[in-house]
């Protein structure tokens, strides 16, 4: 099959490639003239048997005649001898590349072999080709997708013969022509589909499913869906006529071969024997009832209905045929059988005068749906028929003959647009009762429609153009819901699109680049539908006042009756070169820029504008400057329902264009001066390197002119308003004008203009500027205007986007004024205001809860809501809502929208008000819908979630309350310890659940709309449980998992279990990817997946993870200055989790790569037969982001098998022969075999364990250094030496020791069997070194390897037992003697060696003086373990070579002095106190006074000694007591370190008494290690009888627990300050 990608071998150390496999494939030299399709449907055995005739046209020349042809077909069951070509028989092939998706028989193989199996399934991924435009496929050339068919063509005196007998009407069909040629060849394939996945859905056949039976095709954007339902070129730009016809049941009892009781059986169905070889039909048992059986069964399909008849063999059966006269894709061919109910939507909403303004172009509009759902066919595709007529009337004829729409269940999408045709999901059904969706569902089902004009008709010239087809269609919708709903609908709509686009256009591709990326998934897919409307949208508003013409809509009408009546094949294809061409001609411009910026580039602009009126010059100077890069280059937060998104395009490198400097074009100003004139001024934003241009507007206006107030011009147009003045504009021009009257404001608490505002407005020249007037970029604006110039434009401008441009400006300046009295009042006007449109007035209550505070305007923003809903929705005086009525839309909305807002009011405390809450459960439990002609189930959805918002508590706040509460003396902690706790919360909890739970079990009996209770019910309980303020209960979503459960409560239940971490349990996270893989619906598998990629987000940026606190800090007198550089990492990390995808994935990898459940849930599901091809490639997917990549593969194979005779028992006339089989397991010869090349050697690495010392991890053997220690200094003072920076790879290793505890560090090590004659003198060596290990072990030492080695055993498993072949390698060194060096030079810092396993070793430490043993010579037992680790992961080494983080001390300047109580002394007397800073203990074992089981102290320092020198002296010590002054001076034999010093000389001794300084001549010795390695610690024997050579060793800190400096007052030995 040359046009399969064959998988490649990919090396051991190779990484996947990130590039997508490309296809070089060359397009074929042949075109699809036509296409017959023949389809069977058996819904009893969920089986289709079909043929496929197509009619090929080779269009290469006489010297490269085409003598094969390559057709696509998946998942089909083709007998290649079957086929033919012109009635003769050819030789054909076909491989199913679904079957590469499987897993073959020998292969043993899981989830870490991903790879693997991705490069098996590479014919099946996306494949980057070089792509042929649709012109050239119409009569050059076809591109199959994978062409898994190979038919070879016969000859042309093969096909003359074969039909020479045929008649005229066949001949002229298969393209024979009368000379002798051939210009065809029709290539006839039987086939068979069962149990497919990818191309049909089966609803309703299993025994368990009591939906009515029906079946539908599937589509997706990508190729290779289509020849999943019949062979055929699945190609997008290969297009030809069609002829479906398709065989079915004739009604609902014959699909299961039960007929109804008065039908007499038929023969041909009940008594037909089966043929030799049959299988035998199974009977699936359906239930139905008598009147359900004798529903028709209807097809509907893309075209036109051509015939329906009864097939002739088997009456249970009829055919119904449909053909399609225009050229369209395969992928645009669709059908639906089932027992649908047909509904006239045409004669019903269209009237007689309509019919004579369309005269020929009136469409006939069908509707199908299931049976009883008619009534909700007609009133949500009420409005369809209009759309079609406006949308015929306004840019052209409709290019079919009637449109049809269809309704089935189980559908991903909710609107898939064919040929003439649109399947549509039943979700988007709703009675007439319902309000709520009916804008967005029929803004939905228009779409579906204008896709009929562009996308079906006219089609992109290559992916590049997919954006312009797609703007096109929204565009045409959006025009049609403008003229539906409204201007102002149709305007808020595009700026709230437009605010969206500006956030979400960061580091996304271009429009043009997208049509390339669309097959990863419906993010990208709902970012084109974003962006492309708003495009075009702009480019109409630019074209509109360039040419004072109606814009692209021109253009539109032109393409569209071009398509339709030309003869030519390229007129219906579109291309964004001949779009912006037209564009270019109407408005007498180039576009070129326009082009560039908005279609070739990404992002959207950032506008900062700084305006100043010049009084001299009488002009508004302007500054406008660009800020997109700054959103660029500012880190944002990983958002979990798009962390699947970036994961995909960064693994399929997606390209993402750079941001751009600056956006051109011209904008309009419109100033209101103060007369109250608004003038437009055109300016041009041009191309700056300093991304900023200055503009000198002028002004129109004398400026001496008398202007009157703002608050006299309001007053005036009151009075004229009370005295009815015929000037009825005037009343528009101030909007918000309410509650005006002294009264009325001191009743409603309105604030008005201070004096100093007032002024300050008055000596303003313009009331304000309005940028972009015209609304003629996408981008964000802000600007240095006042406040007030912002509320005259919300009240004194009639159009929207001004209105929600001042309410944005509102929302945005909240940080900087915080809450105010005088904007809340403008906000409630506005939302008392009904002149105002719906949507200003939402956001106006959306925002009044930022200004509901306690601390400065005593709950002001609360009580205007509370108010303004009193005042529209309740009993005067009362809270007690009056009886719904939703007659005015408009206001409901509002209703929906106050209860929201109330809840989300906090206060200092985090909480919500207890008024605000009683207000929400009060309009819950007292809702009245008796007399309402709608239904409140939408609405009271709202009031149990607002119900739940209610009782959540902000974090934030409370934070911010625990960091500004201080505690000082033990007076105002018993006063925070005598407030009770305040139970009305709890009362009120359970209160809110018992309501909800009421509603919840109301859904049970009386089911609300798509069970909408329930689910408003789950996710409120979800969000309790989750803030912990009702216990978790994981039953209550369980039980709404099982398969009868309606599908959005199943996926809501499976949303809230992940929401509360339930992935983290092995049992549901298999139960969760069973569901995924097994779920007979493709809508619950799709959104089930989505619910399991936020789960995995949720770990990647350690949502569950609680942060890590410091300790908590003891009661006392105490000031402590707390440092811990683990807890600072561990928050940057985190930090880095939240936002950079690289480090985020790195965690879930780190989190799942061994979770060996995970495997085992993915693989299984990745192997089930229900899923397809693009879910298995999700899974895929999915894998290479959990674990790692694993490239072995581990293969079985069968034995090979023989038989046997044996003679048995001789009979008369008989005699018995026994067979028996056997299994071949050893080859019957010797045959001769090439040895294997040897492996490369690799570097052999070794542990080398000294037991005197800390382990080193190198791949040369360890041996002791030479490096002698600084010379002794003469009797000053010491000074601390400087630290050591460490290397970078060392900090990073030291960052994963934690992982030490969970995982061992090496595998088990075994010593190697030793001959019987060195048993002995083993277990001498062992005895000898079993002493000093004990001792160094006391010392609190690094642990040895024996130690390392006695851990694993403990647990780990022995794995030694199960590789013999690898044995590690044990060698011993010779001992170090002790010996007294020459003094050397100042100690300076050691460069970082790179080691054998390609990381830094640890820097090796300058020696330490050494003195002479006081005993004699013998050298003490020293044993140098060497082992071999080259089977050791490299990983597991490297977390051996962690260093413990350096102590730093921190110089505190203390200046609290009257808050300190100075301690006294026994005798009571104050002495002169002394600040110290010592490490503050925070295990009991860390104390000085510690004593372990062997004598010494058991806290363990962080690193070990450096030298096996240092510890032989260490053991002399101990055995040895100091005598003389060499005694003493051998005492101290290393310097500690800054830190330990003042530990030193601040620790008591042991007699409770402070102690001496040291003298000068028994000063510590400098230290030429590095800073970073203590001292180990004394015995406790040596620091209990101290005497004056010098002061007991203090313990270091231990690592891991945070370092803090107690600060506390002493007195003085001296009676001055010693620091």
């Amino acid at each position: 099959m040359p046009s399969a990608m064959e998988p490649e071998a990919v090396g051991a150390g190779d990484t996947p490639p990130v590039e997508l496999p490309v296809d070089n494939t060359p397009p074929r030299p042949y075109v699809v003239f036509a296409q017959s399709v023949d389809i069977d449907i058996d819904f009893a055995e969920k089986r289709v048997h079909g043929r496929s005739d197509i009619l090929i046209v080779p269009v290469a020349d006489d010297d490269n005649p085409v003598t094969e042809v390559f057709i696509d077909a998946r998942q089909c069951e083709i007998d290649v001898s079957q086929i033919r070509v012109s009635n003769c028989e050819v030789e054909a092939s076909y491989q199913d590349p679904c079957d590469l998706a499987g897993t073959p028989e020998n292969y043993r193989w899981s989830a870490p072999q991903w790879m693997i199996r991705k490069h098996r399934m590479e014919p099946l991924l996306h494949h980057r080709r070089k792509e042929v435009s649709a012109v050239n496929h119409d009569l050059k050339c076809c591109t199959p997708y994978n062409g898994s068919i190979r038919v070879k063509l016969p000859s042309v005196e093969e096909v003359l013969r074969k039909n020479r007998d045929s008649q005229k009407a066949d001949q002229q069909a298969l393209l024979l022509h009368p000379d002798g040629t051939v210009g065809g060849y029709r290539v006839s394939i039987p086939y068979q589909l069962k149990n497919v996945c990818d191309g049909l859905q089966f609803v309703g056949v299993d025994e368990t499913d009591t939906r009515y039976p029906h079946v539908y095709t599937r589509h997706s954007i990508e190729p290779g869906t289509a020849s999943a339902i019949f062979p055929c070129i699945d190609d997008p730009g290969s297009r030809n006529s069609w002829k479906v016809s398709i065989t079915c049941p004739r009604t609902l009892g014959d699909a299961y071969h039960e007929p109804s009781t008065p039908q007499p059986q038929s023969s041909i169905n009940g008594n037909r024997k089966r043929k030799l070889g049959e299988e035998e039909p199974r009977r699936r048992h359906i239930s139905l009832t008598e009147e359900d059986k004798q529903l028709e069964m209807t097809v509907v399909c893309s075209g036109y209905l051509t015939g329906e008849v009864i097939n002739k063999d088997d009456e249970t059966k009829k055919t119904m045929t449909f053909e399609v006269e225009r050229n369209k894709a395969a992928k645009h061919i669709g059908f639906a059988v089932g027992p649908f109910e047909h509904v006239d939507l045409w004669s019903e909403f269209r009237s007689e005068e309509d019919d004579v303004k369309l005269n020929r172009s009136v469409v006939k509009v069908h509707g199908y749906c299931l049976p009883g759902r008619a009534d909700e066919v007609r009133n949500t595709c009420s409005t369809l028929v209009t759309a079609i007529d406006y949308l015929i009337l306004t840019f052209g004829a409709y290019p079919f003959e009637s449109y049809k729409v269809c309704f089935v269940d189980d559908m991903i999408e909710d609107t898939v647009p064919l040929c003439a045709f649109s399947l549509c999901s039943t979700r988007l059904l709703y009675p007439a009762d319902m309000i709520d969706t009916e804008v967005e569902i029929t803004r939905a089902l228009v779409h579906s429609l204008a896709c009929q004009w562009f996308g079906i008709n006219i089609i992109p010239n290559t992916k590049a153009d997919i954006w312009l087809v797609t703007g096109l269609a929204w565009f045409l919708t959006d025009h049609f819901m403008k003229a539906l709903c409204g201007n102002n609908e149709f305007r808020f709509r595009m700026k709230t699109m437009s605010d969206k686009l500006v956030e979400t256009d960061i580091r996304r591709p271009s429009l043009h680049d997208l049509g390339e990326v669309l097959y990863l998934g419906s993010f990208e897919v709902d970012f084109m539908n974003l962006k492309a409307p708003l495009v075009l949208f702009i480019l109409d508003r630019r074209l509109s006042k360039s040419t004072s013409t109606t814009g692209i809509s021109r253009i539109i009408s032109r393409m569209v009756t071009k398509a339709n009546t030309s003869a030519q094949a390229t007129d219906d294809i579109l291309g964004s070169d001949a779009f912006r061409r037209a564009c270019e001609k109407t408005c007498n411009s180039r576009l070129e820029h326009f082009w560039n910026q908005w279609v070739l580039m990404s992002g959207c602009p950032r506008f900062v504008v700084h305006q100043r009126f010049n009084k001299k010059r009488l002009c508004v100077e302007m500054t406008i400057s660009q800020k997109q890069d700054i959103a660029f280059i500012k880190p944002r937060q990983l958002d979990k329902d798009e962390f699947w998104r970036g994961v995909m395009e960064e693994d399929h490198a997606v390209i993402l264009a750079e941001p751009q400097h600056s956006f051109t074009g011209p904008m309009t100003i419109r100033i209101h001066e103060a007369d109250g004139t608004p003038y437009e001024h055109i300016v041009e934003i041009r191309e700056d390197s300093a991304k900023s241009v200055k503009f000198e507007i002028p002004y129109n206006t004398k400026y001496k002119r008398l202007k009157r107030n703002r608050r006299q011009r309001e007053r005036a147009v009151a009075s004229n308003n009370a005295r009815g003045d015929e000037e009825g504009q005037k009343t528009l021009y101030y909007l918000g004008d309410v509650m005006q009257q002294p009264d009325e404001m001191e009743e409603w608490d309105f604030r008005d203009w201070d004096e100093e505002t007032e002024q300050k407005m008055d000596q303003e020249s313009y009331e304000w500027i309005r940028m972009d007037a015209d609304f003629e970029w996408i981008c964000d604006m802000q600007t240095n205007l006042p406040a007030y110039m912002y509320a005259s434009q919300l009240q004194q401008d009639r159009d929207v986007v001004a209105q929600q441009d001042s309410m944005l400006f509102l929302n945005r300046s909240f940080n900087k004024t915080g809450p105010h009295p005088l904007v809340s009042t403008i906000l409630t006007r506005t939302l008392l205001d009904p002149r105002y449109y719906y949507g200003i007035r939402i956001m106006a209550a959306e925002e009044l809860p930022r200004h509901a505070a306690n601390e400065h305007v005593n709950w002001i923003g609360l009580r205007h809501l509370l108010r303004a809903f009193q005042h529209f929705f309740c009993h005067p005086g009362t809270y007690v809502p009056r009886p719904n009525d939703f007659s005015d839309k408009r206001q409901y909305l509002v209703q929906r929208a106050i209860p929201e807002a109330i809840a989300r009011i906090r206060g200092e405390d985090g909480r919500c008000p207890k008024e605000a809450r009683r207000f929400i459960l009060e309009q819950l439990q007292n809702n009245d819908n008796r007399d309402n002609i709608y239904s409140d189930q939408q609405y009271i959805c709202c009031l149990v979630k607002a119900l739940a918002t209610c009782q959540l508590v902000d974090e934030k706040k409370v934070k911010q309350q625990k960091t500004m509460s201080f505690s000082f003396g033990d007076g105002d902690e018993d006063e925070v310890m005598e407030e009770a706790a305040d139970p009305e919360p709890e009362e009120f909890c359970k209160l809110a659940v018992e309501e909800i739970e009421r509603y919840r079990r109301m859904d049970e009996y009386s089911p609300s709309y798509q069970n909408c209770f329930t689910t408003a019910a789950l996710d409120a309980f979800c969000r309790l449980m989750k803030a912990k303020i009702i216990p978790t209960n994981h039953i209550t979503f369980v039980q709404y998992l099982q398969d009868k459960t309606y599908d959005l409560v199943r996926i809501k239940a499976c949303q809230c279990l992940v929401e509360l971490g339930m992935l983290g349990r092995p049992s549901f996270m298999r139960f969760l990817f069973l569901l995924v893989s097994t779920d007979p619906s493709p809508f619950v598998r799709h959104h089930l997946f989505k619910a399991l990629c936020h789960g995995l987000a949720g770990i990647a940026i350690g949502e569950n993870e609680p942060e890590k606190q410091a300790t908590e800090l003891p009661a006392g007198d105490e000031l402590i200055v707390e440092q811990n550089e683990d807890i600072m990492e561990e928050r940057k990390r985190a930090k880095a989790r939240k936002e950079n995808l690289t480090a985020a994935r790195a965690a879930l990898k780190k989190e799942t790569t061994d979770d060996e459940n995970l495997q085992t849930a993915i693989w299984t599901a990745m192997n089930s037969p229900t899923i397809s091809v693009a879910e298995r490639i999700n899974l895929l997917e999915l894998c290479s982001i959990l674990f790692e990549e694993d490239q072995s593969l581990l293969l079985s194979f069968k034995y090979p098998s023989y038989w046997t005779a044996e003679r048995g028992e001789k009979g008369r006339h008989r005699c018995l022969v026994k067979f028996k089989r056997h299994y071949r397991t050893q080859p019957r010869k010797s045959y001769a075999t090439q040895p294997l090349p040897p492996k490369p050697a690799e570097p052999k690495r070794t542990i080398t364990l000294n037991l005197n010392r800390s382990m080193s991890i190198s791949a040369k053997p360890a041996t002791p250094s030479t490096t002698q220690a600084p010379p002794l200094p003469a009797a000053s003072t010491p000074k601390p030496l400087d630290p050591i920076p460490t290397p970078k790879s060392a900090t990073s290793t030291q960052k994963q020791t934690s992982t030490l505890k969970e995982k061992p560090a090496m595998p088990i090590v075994k010593l190697p069997k030793q001959p019987s004659t060195q048993e002995a003198k083993d277990k001498t060596v062992i005895n000898k070194v079993k002493q000093p290990i004990i001792t160094t072990a006391s010392r609190g030492a690094t642990p040895s390897g024996s130690q390392e080695k006695s851990k694993q055993e403990k647990s780990k498993p022995d794995k030694s037992k199960a590789d013999g072949s690898h044995r590690d390698s044990i060698s011993v060194q010779a001992p170090v003697r002790p010996t007294i060096e020459v003094p050397q030079a100042e100690p300076r810092a050691v460069t970082p060696k790179v080691n054998g396993n390609g990381n830094l070793a640890p820097a090796k430490l300058s020696r330490p003086l050494k003195r002479a043993s006081t005993e004699n010579d013998s050298p003490r037992p020293t044993k140098i373990v060497r082992l071999d680790t080259s089977n050791i992961p490299k990983k597991r080494l490297e977390k051996l070579a962690k260093r413990p983080k350096r102590r730093l001390l921190r110089t505190v300047k203390f200046t609290a002095w009257h808050k300190l109580r100075l301690r006294k002394e026994r005798d009571g007397a104050l002495q002169a106190g002394s600040i110290r800073a010592t490490p503050k203990h925070h295990r009991p074992e860390d104390r000085p006074g510690k004593v372990g089981k062997s004598g010494l102290s058991s806290r363990r320092p962080s690193v070990a000694p450096s030298s096996p020198a240092l510890r032989a002296v260490d053991s002399s010590q101990m055995r040895a007591s100091p005598s003389g002054p060499s005694a003493s001076q051998n005492t101290i034999n290393t310097t500690p370190t800054s830190s330990t010093l003042s530990q030193h000389s601040s620790q008591p001794g042991s007699d409770g008494k402070p102690r001496k300084p040291l003298p000068a001549m028994r000063k510590p010795l400098p230290m030429g290690g590095s800073t970073s390695n203590p001292t180990p610690s004394r015995p406790q024997s040596q620091s209990q009888g101290y005497t004056s050579s010098g002061p007991a060793s203090s313990p270091p800190p231990s690592k891991g627990a945070p370092t803090k400096f107690k600060i506390r007052l002493k007195p003085s030995a001296s009676g001055s300050e010693k620091n």
